[in-house]
């Protein structure tokens, strides 16, 4: 699905005392980024909007959910390093940062929720952050996404 703009080119022609301008249909992608377009991503966006929070959709929606949750107290986090780790993910690459709910540690693929079920805001967010906090309890060192 795509969302249509329209741009107004010169000045046209007077007509009526109104100027007609040619109008032409940029087409943008509804989701700028494609990793928004994935089952997790679009579930984390409905999550959002049942919470009344607006979705960026410039950067991966289940990042924004998980960190909703830390922001409201839904989810008790293990140790400090979760809620600094998923602000630094949002400077990084969608595709890097979906891998991790993607593949397994071992590069297996697998399914984080089931995506025919519906979720409720909350568990779908605790089901990422636990995730992330799995893969963060393997490694030592600085938070980021070339280690998880």
């Amino acid at each position: 699905m795509e969302l249509n703009l329209p741009i107004f080119e010169g000045r046209g022609k007077k007509s009526s005392n109104l100027y007609e301008s040619e109008m032409k249909v940029l087409k943008f992608p509804q989701e700028p980024i494609p990793e928004n377009k994935q089952p997790l991503n679009r579930m984390s966006k409905r999550a959002l909007k049942q919470v009344g929070e607006k979705p960026n959709p410039y950067y991966p929606y289940c990042l924004q959910l998980a960190l909703w949750a830390l922001d409201k107290g839904k989810y008790q986090p293990r140790g400090q390093e979760l809620e600094l780790s998923l602000g630094l993910w949002l400077g990084e690459k969608p595709a890097d940062v979906m891998r991790v709910f993607e593949e397994s540690i071992d590069g297996e693929p697998m399914d984080l929720v089931d995506p025919r079920k519906k979720h409720d805001p909350e568990d779908l967010a605790a089901a990422i952050l636990s995730e992330v906090e799995d893969r963060l309890s393997l490694r030592t060192g600085y938070p980021s996404l070339s280690k998880v």
